[in-house]
């Protein structure tokens, strides 16, 4: 009786992976080295990109706070819960939206590409057949280029701006910031309005009511020149309470009349920064020296992994296209 052969194929072990590495170590490095030295030299084709860096703090002020208040309404819109105190943390939404990135986009800016000042569709050069899709195009690229970020530990946001070069970047990152200051005073200014109509609308409302309680005391008083009977003394107490609260009422919407109007003209600042985005010193990418290290990195472990595979499985790989092309042959 014959003993079963065993099937079981050996166990891989660590020599048989670093002998063919270290056997073909010139041609690895060799590889590697071509790798990084193309990725060095694509990376010095591609274009520079400098950031500008902009720190806005939330905002402090108590009078400035209450008045921004209702802006608090525009978070449901993309998601967000805030309160009046900490609209901070719509920054980031606001500055990324349209009607943010529109009029920056529009804004014409002095470049070292152009003679004269450009839009930054212009700048980009881009020629979508509309002017509709040229703007829509850009609004992408900004997006891309234009990075928020708002920490929730200290309510303060960072803005960024990735321009081709140094000024544009500077530039850009502020006139996104005019934008935002712009809007929020807009907002302030809108709801500083609708309150003041409204109190005025009250106000013209509750003068009629006052006039009309007035002259039913006034009435009452010539038709009762003597008030003696319970019934009587009812009635005028009744219509000298009426004629108080309307009196009351008025008083304080008059305050209110004038605090909203002080409120419609002021012409504060709403956003606090403290560093606008100074114009940038530095690139900030592409990262050469690293990209080209990366490149090096990875093709030696692919081309390490490639000569380590052939060396273990080789015999067997041969094998089996040799086996198949005989199928397919016969």
């Amino acid at each position: 009786m014959t003993e079963p052969t065993s099937t079981t194929k050996p166990e891989v072990t660590f020599r048989d992976i670093i002998v063919p590495v270290w056997t073909e170590r010139k041609r690895v490095l060799i590889i590697s080295v071509a790798v990084g030295l193309v990725t060095l030299g694509v990376n010095f084709l591609l274009p520079k990109y400098y950031r500008a860096n902009a720190v806005i703090l939330p905002e402090t002020d108590k009078n400035k706070l209450s008045s921004m208040s209702s802006l608090a309404g525009l978070a449901s819109l993309a998601g967000v819960n805030v309160s009046g105190s900490d609209i901070s943390r719509l920054y980031p939404v606001i500055l990324t939206s349209e009607a943010v990135l529109t009029n920056v986009i529009q804004r014409r800016y002095a470049t070292e590409r152009f003679k004269d000042s450009v839009t930054l569709v212009q700048y980009m050069e881009l020629d979508e057949g509309s002017s509709a899709r040229n703007l829509d195009e850009a609004l992408k690229k900004m997006k891309d280029l234009l990075s928020v970020s708002y920490d929730t530990k200290t309510s303060v946001v960072t803005a960024s701006v990735e321009m081709r070069e140094p000024r544009l970047s500077a530039d850009v990152l502020k006139a996104a910031l005019n934008e935002l200051d712009l809007f929020l005073r807009e907002k302030k200014t809108s709801s500083a309005t609708e309150q003041r109509v409204w109190i005025e609308s009250r106000l013209v409302q509750v003068n009629v009511e006052l006039r009309e309680a007035e002259e039913a005391m006034k009435s009452f008083r010539e038709k009762n020149r003597q008030v003696s009977s319970p019934q009587l003394l009812l009635e005028q107490d009744r219509l000298s309470r009426e004629v108080l609260v309307k009196s009351t009422i008025d008083l304080e919407l008059r305050k209110q009349a004038e605090i909203a109007k002080i409120d419609e003209i002021k012409q504060v600042t709403n956003i606090n920064v403290l560093d606008e985005g100074r114009e940038p010193v530095k690139k900030e990418r592409p990262h050469r020296g690293i990209n080209a290290l990366i490149g090096f990195i990875l093709t030696f472990g692919f081309a390490s992994s490639f000569f380590a595979v052939r060396s273990i499985y080789g015999n067997g790989i041969r094998l089996f296209i040799r086996s198949m092309s005989q199928s397919s042959n016969s």
